[in-house]
C-alpha cells in the first residue's frame, strides 16, 4: 500500500470519527426531563432487535459512485447488501475484515455481497480485478 493511499484513508477515517462525534451529542430545549428520561431508557435487547431488523442497501457503480472517499455506515447487527456494477469490465470485489467475495461477475451485472455486520470497524471494500478501492464501511454501535 503507498503512503499516498494510507494518508487518503487516515483522513477519511479521521473525517468520520468526528462527523460521528459531533453528531452524538444532543440538547433538548423542550424543559420536559420525565419525557426525555422515558424517552432515553432503552433495554440493550430493544436495541438489538432493532439493528437485527435494519438492512442497509448500498448500490455503487463503478466510475461513477465509487471511490476512495466514498463511505456508508451500518449499524452493528445490521444485515448489509452491497450491490456493485462495473458497466465496463468483468470484475471481482472483496470486502476486507470480512473476507468476503463476489466472485467475478460479467461486465454489465450486478454482484451482490450480504452479510451481517457483526464486526465494529472500517472495511474497505476493493476490486480484486483493478486493485481500486471502491468504498469504505464503517460498522458502528
Amino acid at each position: 500500500m503507498t503512503s499516498h493511499k494510507i494518508f487518503i484513508r487516515s483522513v477519511v477515517a479521521t473525517c468520520l470519527l468526528l462527523g460521528a462525534v459531533g453528531c452524538s451529542s444532543s440538547t433538548s430545549d423542550s424543559g420536559d426531563d420525565a419525557q426525555s428520561e422515558a424517552t432515553s431508557e432503552v433495554t440493550s435487547d430493544e436495541t438489538s432487535a432493532t439493528a437485527a431488523d435494519e438492512v442497509v442497501e448500498i448500490s455503487v457503480i463503478i466510475g461513477q459512485t465509487s471511490g476512495s472517499a466514498v463511505a456508508y455506515q451500518a449499524t452493528l447487527g445490521s444485515t448489509v447488501r452491497l450491490k456493485i456494477l462495473n458497466p465496463d469490465a468483468d470484475d471481482e470485489f472483496h470486502l476486507h475484515g470480512y473476507d468476503l467475495e463476489s466472485g467475478v461477475t460479467p461486465a454489465g451485472q450486478e454482484a451482490i455481497i450480504e452479510f451481517t455486520a457483526d464486526k465494529l470497524g472500517t472495511f474497505d471494500l476493493e476490486s480484486h480485478v483493478t486493485s481500486e478501492w471502491i468504498l469504505t464501511l464503517v460498522v458502528e454501535e
